[in-house]
Formats: C-alpha cells, structure tokens, sequence
C-alpha cells in the first residue's frame, strides 16, 4: 500500500501496509547525492507493465553550465515490507538494473543508505532505503543518459497491484524542476487502473494514445485514515498508453497506479452523479446466499447482469437501450468487431450465470437475446 504517502502522510501509511498488505519496491527518478549545479531539461519515462513487475525505461537530458564536473548519482528505493520475510527486506527488489551514458554502461554499487555515508534530505529517502550508486561525468553542456529496470509492485486488501514512482526527487536537481516531462504508461490490452488527477493542487492533462477512456476527477479514498479522499482518476485502454505531457514540472506527490480490487473498483466504474447499476455486486460474489441475493433482482437488473461479462468485453448490443444502460461505465466502448461466442468470466462466473438464468425462466422472463 506504497500509494497511501502520495495520498496521506508516511506515517500513517506504515501502520497500515503492514497491517493488510506487501509492499516490494518503489520506482524512482535518479538524484544528484550532493548539491549540485546540474539542471534535469528533460525526461522521458516509459512504465510498461509485465505482471506483478514494471519496466521503466527512461530517457534524461542533463545541462551542466560550467566545466566538466564528476557527481556520484544514486537511485533509491526502499526495502520490502508489510506481509513479506525477513530475507524478503534484505534486498531490493529491482532487476536488470542498467544505466548508460553516451552509449556507455556504467558501473554500480548496491548498499543501504546508511552504509554509505552519503548525507541526504529525509524527504528524500531515509537510511533503511536501498540506494544504487554510481558516479557520471557530465561536460559543459548537454549530457544524455538512458536508465532501465523492473521493479516489484505491492498488493493489499484494497488493491489487487499498485505501483508507485517517485517523481517528486526529479526536483532535487538545480533548476528544482523538471523543464520538459513526458510520461508514458501502458498496462497491456484491456486494462482498467486509477492514475492521479493532478501532482500538487491542479489536475493535470492526461491523454489515451490508442484506444481508451478516462474518467473525471474523483475523491475516493478505500482506506479510511484521516486524511479524506485523493482525486483519481479512472483509465481503460482497450489498446494503447496513458500519457502526460508538461513543461517546468515541480510535482508535490509522487505517482501511483492501483488495480483496485473489484469492492472498490465498483465504486468507480462510473460518473458518482448517475446511478450505478452495480452497487450491490459484492453481494453475488461474496454473499452468504448467493441463491437468495440472485431472488431479490429485480428483472432489469437480472438481464444486466446476465449481460454484464459482454459488456465489459466490448460487445455492440442490438438492443439500442441496453447499449445505453452500458455507456455509462467507463469501461464500456461498443465495437462491432466483438462476437458474443466465447467471453471471458470478468465478473459473472458460469454458477452465478446460471443461477440468474433459472430465476430468469422461473419468473418467464424471455432470454434468448442479449
């Protein structure tokens, strides 16, 4: 539950990671590990991912006005922690680290923070954290350097995967300021995840490059600490990325990407101001009596039950005012191109398909077209 410092305090994060949830690693922007003069221009960040990892992929344009000057760079990231063992938090949880510069590998060394002797802010990182550190000479001028690795995301009650990304350390650099961003995320085929609405008091402007539909702000907070709501922001993309553009970039929160785990999930799958048609969903997949929660539909809400799997596949329902019902969620982009033949168990098993078709025909409700 890594996410709750970009919504809350650290500190109330801490108690309630380890109380419900595994936190692994955090990704993080590369920081200078002493004053500098050096200016972050540009950054390009690629999150792609692949299971429970992310790949980041990242491109940096560094200006050095003066001379030729050698820094020692690191990268930080903290140990695991919440439901994990001790040999789990006794190494970082990064791999394929590489960072090259003007086409040249570098070397690196890995250790805790606080072996290393290198003094840095606690609002950086803290002596416990992971720091990967290698040394760049930077020349008068422009210097390019390519960064890549995978890093372990979280889990908990409330997220089935989080990743979490530190973008605040890319003000640690001189200018205080990232002077040109991009950022690029991309989840796979059909995938359905929270994104921050802003990174500091304003939104920001989000774009689906593909295939895909983005919600509008919301206050949704699943985990109860004081603190009220984050406004997120709700991303389905069939096919594509997210993506972020913006100049002179000085983020107050870091990023956080969450899968939510479907009793939350429901709750944003559609604009709060209409009617979720859904809301008591939990109750068919959790319920004591499944059988007897199924009897309490009313026949609308059966049918688009029996309908909702296709629905969430995409299909373009012939019935004109069932296509409606559906375009509410978020989730819900009608292509033609869907065949109603095989689809996947989204959210309605086969058992509980069938229980609302025995009730369907004990009720003589007709069934025979979607």
């Amino acid at each position: 539950m890594r996410k709750l410092m970009l919504l809350l305090c650290i500190a109330s994060l801490q108690e309630a990671r380890a109380n419900d949830g595994v936190f692994y690693a955090t990704g993080n922007t590369l920081i200078p590990l002493k004053e500098t003069s050096i200016r972050l221009k540009k950054e390009i960040l690629n999150l792609e991912r692949k299971g429970d990892w992310m790949q980041v992929d990242i491109y940096f344009e560094f200006f050095n006005p003066g001379p030729e000057k050698e820094l020692t760079v690191g990268f930080v990231t903290p140990p695991a922690e919440g439901d994990v063992g001790e040999e789990d938090a006794r190494h970082p949880y990064i791999k394929d680290f590489m960072v090259m510069v003007n086409d040249k590998l570098l070397p690196y060394r890995v250790a805790q923070l606080k072996e290393t002797g290198f003094k840095v802010d606690l609002k950086v990182a803290s002596g416990y954290d992971f720091v990967y550190y290698f040394k760049i000479k930077f020349l008068k001028g422009l210097t390019v350097i390519r960064h890549s690795y995978l890093y372990r995301g979280g889990a908990s009650v409330e997220a089935k995967v989080d990743f979490d990304y530190r973008l605040t350390t890319g003000t640690t650099w001189a200018n205080s300021a990232i002077e040109d961003f991009e950022l690029n995320i991309n989840f796979g085929d059909d995938s359905y995840f929270a994104v921050p609405a802003g990174f500091g008091p304003t939104t920001v402007n989000w774009t689906v490059i593909g295939i895909g539909r983005l919600s509008t702000p919301v206050n949704f907070n699943p985990y109860g600490e004081i603190g009220g709501g984050a406004k997120l922001r709700m991303a389905y993309l069939r096919k594509g990325k997210l993506q972020m553009r913006t100049t002179n970039f000085k983020p107050q929160k870091d990023l956080s990407l969450i899968v939510f785990q479907l009793h939350n999930e429901v709750n944003l799958w559609c604009d709060k101001r209409v009617k979720n048609d859904f809301a008591g969903i939990m109750e068919l997949v959790w319920g004591d009596s499944v059988e007897l929660e199924v009897t309490k539909l009313s026949d609308l809400e059966l049918r688009l039950y029996r309908n909702l799997n296709y629905a969430r596949m995409g299909y373009d329902f012939k019935e004109e005012a069932l296509k409606i019902l559906f375009s509410k969620y978020n989730w819900y982009i009608p292509d033609p191109a869907v065949k109603p033949e095989v689809v996947p168990d989204y959210y309605v098993t086969k058992e509980l398909q069938q229980l609302i078709l025995v009730e369907e025909k004990r009720r003589k409700i007709k069934t025979d077209t979607l």
